[in-house]
């Protein structure tokens, strides 16, 4: 039976609509409250319900239809739209070069909201989750707490979950190494863009041929689409063209994209919004004839 390896976005974790179906009244709302402590109430109230909204619908058209034909993906999350941003920016106030393992671990918490409230959700409506972090899911890596690589995975706890029919909802990203000066593993972060690069060591670990990315967007295109109307959707790609064009796309990351070559693992492309959307296969395996 295969194991799907599904990653969710940030813009598609969160949904296009940040505060809900009316949010278009929300200003009006706002210019009534009495205080800036009130009004950042209410924000994060609908935006935390917009979300809840947004991953119950995740869970109903893309992890739960899967189950039903008798699959047990691995799911792989970014943080949720901005939240690294502002992550960033937290670390950037507090010290002009703070610390590399705290801030590895200050950024990583942004992808582990996301996991356990996905899991959260599915839990509610019946099917057995667990979230994780990139060291729980073996992710095993070299260079440090920052910008770290890819070096191998230790599938063993993923197995038993999926053994169980337990969905693992891995947190992107992030990793592990062991530290010689410390004699101690530490946690690492894999530089903007990780998730990607995640779910490709996961499917290639877990010895399947693909990997499934589901973005704000239906697919790759010859251009970008905000800047050009005749901008055409690819049914699929070969990675090693991909792999010269400048610039890269920003659906994807391009160290993922590589890693894929090198594991022989391709990608999908496809919408978070339709499932039913077609998306772009990118060609990393180089099949056998």
């Amino acid at each position: 039976m295969r194991t799907p390896v599904l990653k969710f976005g940030g813009l598609t974790l969160q949904g296009q609509l940040r505060f809900g179906p009316d949010e278009d009244r929300l200003v009006d709302e706002c210019r009534r409250l009495n205080s800036p402590n009130d009004i950042y109430r209410l924000l994060a109230q609908r935006r935390n319900i917009a979300r809840a909204q947004r991953l119950h619908s995740v869970a109903r058209d893309y992890i739960l239809p899967l189950k039903t034909q008798g699959m047990v993906p691995v799911v792989v999350v970014s943080a949720f739209d901005w939240a690294t941003d502002k992550l960033e920016q937290l670390a950037a106030a507090l010290s002009p070069s703070p610390a590399p393992r705290e801030y590895a671990r200050l950024l990583m918490s942004g992808e582990l909201r996301a996991n356990a409230s996905l899991a959260i959700v599915l839990e509610d409506a019946g099917c057995r989750a667990r979230s994780l972090t990139g060291r729980e899911a073996g992710l095993i890596t070299t260079g440090g707490p920052v910008g770290a690589v890819v070096q191998g995975v230790n599938t063993a706890h993923l197995l038993d979950l999926l053994e169980m029919e337990i969905v693992p909802i891995v947190a992107g990203f992030q990793g592990f190494y062991y530290d010689k000066e410390t004699g101690r593993d530490e946690v690492s972060i894999l530089g903007r863009g990780g998730s990607n690069l995640t779910a490709v060591a996961l499917a290639s670990a877990l010895g399947e041929t693909e990997t499934i990315m589901c973005t704000d967007v239906d697919g790759v295109y010859d251009k970008d689409p905000r800047a050009y109307a005749e901008a055409q959707k690819l049914d699929q790609v070969e990675a090693r063209e991909l792999l010269t064009w400048d610039p890269f796309p920003q659906v994807i990351q391009k160290e993922a994209v590589q890693y894929a070559v090198e594991q022989g693992v391709n990608i999908w492309i496809r919408s978070g919004q339709d499932p039913q959307a077609p998306g772009t296969l990118i060609l990393c395996r180089e099949e056998v004839v």
